[in-house]
């Protein structure tokens, strides 16, 4: 006689929890801490090292903070370890060590014990093992599609350096070489560009690419906006002037100005001359302001009447013909010149006959 079991036609998998971390700590935690040491420990199980919080973030969908926040909660409980990884780029990554509930309880209460600290990596180590993280891994393949080219040993510390320094994720620094790459179009220095905006990204409070997302849309609409005025303007896209950025943003931002009326102005300003500058924007939205309509309506308006007072004969404003020299001398001063001038031809038609 004896007792089996049926082998299953398709292996799932199980994980094993012990009995003392249901009975003793699952009802004081709460249920995203429960679900963090639970997707932790079924990849621990898997004995796969290419897992990491990252992993778990996507997974349960949670930010990385919460989940760094769950294993601190639960090194705090004393049921894991939390130690420096050798690829440390970063304040959630780290390796999570679980302990064994049942050998804690025969212990009787010693001393959990304690990782030795590791050596200090150079950086060809430290970047070798930072690869074997596949969130890491996909960001450098990420980065050198949009550089197109590989990046050196020496660009690739350096990028790890932007995870460690300014605790960004790997989605807002692969953000960050897109909008050189792609949007900037840089040609010199990226990796000085791309820092300035991880920086920038920081000082805003910009972490993951959520956040960005949210916070970067104005950003965004403004750029394509800036890009559209440069081209009318005859302007390099790649060095948007200062007083152009700040000019925009007070359209937009201060005079609540709406983008359609912006590019209208813009459009029918440009074309009146041939060599458009700033300043000269400037005027027609202040003549614009002027009469009290900032909108599409009112811009149509205003031209409509610097056209019709063109057909008409006369010009306002900065349109206006200046007379000539010639045009400001009194009717009979002008007739007077115009008989001298005569008399000096024929007399000089003489000349040569007697020639």
């Amino acid at each position: 006689m004896a007792f089996k079991l049926a082998a299953p036609s398709v292996d799932f998998g199980q994980t094993a929890i012990e009995n003392i971390w249901i009975d003793d700590l699952m009802a004081s935690a709460d249920g995203d801490a429960l679900k963090v040491y639970l997707m932790g420990y079924r990849l621990a199980c898997t004995g796969d090292a290419n897992f990491s919080n990252e992993t778990i973030a996507k997974r349960l969908n949670l930010p990385i903070d919460q989940v760094t926040e769950a294993w601190h909660y639960w090194q705090a409980v004393g049921v894991v370890n939390c130690v420096d990884c050798a690829a440390k780029h970063s304040d959630h990554q780290f390796d999570v060590v679980f302990y064994s509930l049942r050998a804690q309880y025969l212990a009787n209460g010693k001393l959990l014990p304690v990782a030795r600290p590791t050596k200090p990596l150079t950086p060809a180590s430290k970047l070798l093992a930072a690869l074997s993280n596949p969130h890491i891994k996909k960001m450098f393949e990420d980065i050198e599609f949009y550089a197109r080219r590989i990046l050196t040993s020496d660009e690739k510390n350096r990028v790890l350096g932007f995870l460690e320094h300014y605790h960004m994720e790997t989605d807002v620094v692969v953000m960050a070489f897109y909008i050189t790459y792609e949007e900037r179009n840089i040609k010199r220095k990226q990796l000085n560009y791309v820092e300035g905006i991880i920086k920038n990204w920081q000082q805003d409070g910009i972490f993951d690419l959520a956040t960005l997302r949210r916070a970067d849309q104005t950003e965004i609409a403004h750029y394509q906006l800036l890009r559209t005025i440069c081209r009318a303007l005859g302007i390099n896209q790649r060095q948007i002037p200062t007083a152009l950025r700040e000019a925009v943003a007070d359209w937009c931002d201060v005079k609540h100005y709406d983008e359609d009326f912006i590019l209208y102005v813009v459009d029918e300003a440009t074309r009146r001359t041939n060599n458009p500058n700033l300043n000269y924007l400037h005027y027609h939205f202040e003549r614009i302001a002027a009469s009290g309509n900032c909108t599409v309506d009112g811009a149509k308006q205003y031209f409509g009447d610097k056209r019709s007072a063109a057909g008409n004969g006369g010009r306002q404003g900065d349109d206006a013909v200046r007379p000539t020299k010639f045009q400001n001398f009194p009717q009979n001063e002008q007739a007077e010149l115009a008989n001298m001038l005569k008399k000096m031809s024929n007399l000089h038609n003489k000349t040569g006959d007697i020639k």
